[in-house]
């Protein structure tokens, strides 16, 4: 490969364009003395023809996790995440829910005062315009766009969830992103005329004609460098070419996948591994890729009855809430009949073309933790990631419990109504204790929701990778500004709190010039 050198320095370089990247560069090239610059790994804008699309396939790190926690039930999963200018957010399926009071207080607990809900309340709040409530819960002139569903506009099959769910019981929760209610209510969805609308239009838009921002994308990022324990640029690979890129200060946005897969190409991370791999120890941080959580979920998959209706829209959905533990909400049962069977993992080779639905309990505060490390003798290859889903006998009770009310709304009316066949499961195995038990590691699949793989925390815990203004520990001029810097996952999908994320550190930073 030629090598390369870019002449030009920036104040600000920004790794990755996805959900916090695209709105931290946004907000740092608002001040127009300081000159940033944007990479991303994908390209730069999608096909118009398929932006509609609820997931978009092929605008993905087409990764593979290992989902279980021993050799017995270890099985290989595909692991997608964004690759596009816009990252998650221009391909996931538009649902804007946001994490909860508790997640953050949990966080302020763990050492970060900072992330109290008291001071992301207003984060949230400005970010948004929801289009369906006002008050002191929501905002009405930010930039992402929210919207519900009305109950009368659901397809037949989410109708039918909807109404099974009140029949046990649950209330009707109008606004999920509200407060921390259980019940069953509409999706909160980041759309605009139907459309997803991501971080590229909801931030960088604006950006992209300023003259000190730049967006490069098809580049990826190797390593960060160093000169002693300051970051001066990173090193990537611009059109068949090594180039190094100074900076002022350099960011890492690139997700809990790829963050600490470029921390520990770059001498950060646990030293062990490190000398094991032939990288010179910058910072001996153990906890990089270590802590990595991903929402754990059990799908129930049938096949809809001739006339049961026709395929959903991601931003037409509903979703229960569940506290099955008594405590805070623990679990989340969706339905969905918008998927494309054939592209799902295990799926597509049972069910062929045929309009399927799944209704999938999902456990919102899982304690299972697994890694993301570099491939032993190909450091610079795909990381590995270990998921370890349902590796805790306490993720596995919770789950039995999801899928035991998932099960239940699918065998009674309205829902069973419209259902032919359901695939795999029996009455015997959701009944049967040990049955379930074993189905649960052997069934379990991810969100596609990683964090946690760089996390926030006091500098007396010799795990944590950042402080809670995502600065990276033992170095000076380096921050993480991504879903990595969780230290738990949200009890929501994760957009919207990494969007929150980058507001907050885009705040922090322009206080700081020194990074």
């Amino acid at each position: 490969m030629a090598g390369g050198c870019s002449v030009r320095g920036w104040d600000d370089v920004v790794v990755g364009a996805g959900s916090a990247g695209a709105v931290l560069a946004s907000r740092l090239s608002e001040r127009s003395d300081r000159q940033v610059l944007l990479i991303e790994a994908g390209v730069d804008g999608l096909d118009p023809a398929r932006q509609g699309a609820p997931v978009l396939n092929g605008y993905n790190w087409d990764y593979e996790a290992i989902v279980g926690a021993d050799t017995a039930h270890s099985r290989r999963f595909p692991y997608r995440m964004g690759k596009v200018v816009g990252g998650s957010s221009a391909v996931n399926g538009a649902i804007a829910l946001r994490g909860l009071a508790c997640d953050f207080d949990e966080w302020a607990a763990d050492g970060n005062p900072d992330w109290a809900w008291r001071r992301v309340l207003p984060v949230f709040r400005a970010i948004e315009t929801d289009g369906d409530f006002g008050g002191q819960a929501h905002g009405g002139t930010g930039p992402v766009p929210i919207r519900r569903c009305r109950t009368d506009d659901l397809d037949p099959v989410s109708r039918a969830f909807w109404l099974a769910c009140r029949n046990t019981g649950l209330p009707e929760v109008p606004d999920l992103n509200a407060g921390s209610e259980i019940g069953v209510g509409p999706v909160p969805a980041n759309v605009d005329a139907g459309h997803r609308v991501s971080t590229v239009d909801t931030h960088l838009a604006a950006a992209r004609d300023r003259a000190n921002l730049a967006i490069w994308d098809r580049c990826r990022v190797r390593r960060v460098l160093f000169a002693g324990r300051r970051a001066v640029g990173v090193e990537l690979v611009r059109r068949g070419r090594l180039e190094r890129v100074r900076a002022g200060r350099v960011t890492l946005c690139a997700g809990a996948v790829n963050t600490p897969a470029i921390l520990q190409l770059s001498g950060l991370g646990p030293a062990n591994r490190l000398i094991e791999a032939g990288i010179r120890i910058v910072a001996d941080l153990p906890g990089v890729g270590e802590n990595l959580v991903d929402h754990p979920t059990m799908a129930i998959w049938s096949v809809l009855r001739p006339g049961g209706g026709a395929p959903g829209r991601s931003e037409h959905s509903v979703m229960a809430r569940l506290a099955v533990s008594g405590g805070d909400p623990d679990i989340s049962v969706t339905v969905a009949n918008n998927v494309a069977i054939p592209d799902m993992p295990g799926i597509g080779a049972i069910l062929g073309d045929r309009v399927c639905v799944s209704v999938a309990a999902t456990l919102l505060a899982p304690r299972s933790r697994g890694r993301v490390a570099l491939r032993a003798g190909d450091p610079d290859g795909p990381p590995v990631i270990e998921l370890r889903l349902a590796s805790t006998q306490r993720d596995v009770d919770l789950l039995m419990r999801g899928t035991r009310f998932a099960w239940s709304l699918i065998r009674a009316a309205p829902l069973a109504d419209l259902l032919d066949r359901t695939f795999v499961w029996t009455d015997r195995m959701v009944r049967d204790d040990a049955l379930l038990a074993s189905a649960v590691p052997r069934f379990v699949s991810p969100m596609w929701h990683p964090a946690g793989t760089a996390r926030m925390g006091p500098a007396g815990d010799p795990l944590t990778v950042v402080d809670e203004r995502c600065r990276v520990r033992q170095v000076e001029g380096l921050r993480v500004v991504d879903a990595s810097v969780m230290p738990s996952a949200p009890r929501a999908t994760p957009n919207l709190t990494c969007i929150v994320i980058a507001e907050r550190a885009a705040a922090w930073m322009d206080a700081s010039e020194a990074g």
